[in-house]
């Protein structure tokens, strides 16, 4: 019994399980701010999944491809310390590519519009490419923005004419440039030397959210009052200069690394204010609540 908790262990730390609640929370606020409801129920569910299986499917290959590098500078990682064989991460990381795009089909089929399948073909090409080649890469960044990108019009792939819709764009920009922001950062988060990359990281940050922000709050139709929304998008903001500063004096890599894991949990609450102002309060917090699984995950599997 221990010998089966010790191997799930390790494939939720190679998955690192915590984030996908952001990636779902992206989807939910892509299809919110164009349906302004939770309907239809099916698509909303299937399109969750397809971008769950293609985060997952992400993160395992990441490791893959970086089973040499992580050897010398992460060995706890589950591949090079041994616990989950290199072939297996890379079989199963391609059948979740392959059921992302087939949970995309069949949401395209009850929508009648394909637009579902295609993003999520573009979204796994792009994942692809950022693990196999552009990780290290200077443009690296961009391509993780163009990732969260996608996953926002994954969410929002339900209404017609999408490119007419200019809620779910604006707000899949910010949140693309939130995350190139939050990939600079990332990959500078333990370095006192490279201090100007993760101030340019934290102005794209700030930009991103103010970028993601401005567009549900401008809506003639919002959902919950101007001052709730201007209140709610102050916060955020002030939030994440918070953490910004925290990571800047961070003492030690662990610390750090916990910084960088709020920025990554912050999704979540900023994806909340947009399904509040597009469909209401409970909607806004039903979405906070995905924190709460982030928080358990993170205990139990030991992220940070």
């Amino acid at each position: 019994m221990a010998s089966t908790r010790i191997e799930w262990l390790a494939w939720w730390q190679l998955m690192r399980a915590a984030n996908i609640f952001t990636a779902a929370s992206n989807v939910i606020a892509g299809f919110l701010l164009v349906q302004r409801d939770w309907q239809p129920v099916g698509p909303l569910l299937l399109l969750i999944l397809s971008s769950v299986c293609l985060y997952e499917a992400g993160m395992m290959l990441n490791d893959v491809f970086d089973a040499e590098l992580d050897a010398v500078e992460r060995p706890e990682r589950p591949i090079p310390a041994g616990r989950i064989n290199k072939r297996s991460a890379y079989r199963v990381g391609l059948g979740l590519i392959g059921a992302g795009i087939l949970a995309a089909y069949f949401a395209s089929t009850i929508i009648g519009d394909f637009s579902a399948v295609l993003i999520a073909l573009s979204l796994a090409s792009v994942i692809l490419f950022y693990d196999i080649y552009a990780k290290s890469t200077l443009y690296g960044p961009l391509v993780m923005g163009l990732c969260r990108l996608l996953n926002v019009l994954l969410g929002a792939s339900v209404a017609d004419s999408l490119l007419d819709r200019s809620d779910p764009i604006m707000w899949a920009i910010g949140i693309g440039i939130y995350t190139i922001g939050l990939t600079l950062i990332a990959r500078r988060e333990a370095t006192e030397s490279h201090s100007g990359e993760l101030i340019a990281g934290g102005v794209l940050v700030g930009g991103g959210m103010i970028q993601a922000l401005l567009q549900p709050l401008s809506m003639e139709d919002r959902a919950i009052s101007f001052f709730s929304a201007t209140a709610i998008s102050f916060f955020l903001l002030g939030f994440a200069a918070f953490l910004i500063y925290r990571l800047l004096r961070a003492p030690n890599q662990t610390s750090a690394r916990r910084t960088v894991g709020a920025l990554i949990s912050l999704f979540i609450p900023i994806d909340a204010a947009a399904c509040a102002m597009a469909a209401g309060w409970s909607a806004g917090v039903c979405v906070l609540f995905l924190l709460v699984p982030v928080r358990l995950l993170s205990r139990w599997t030991g992220q940070t």
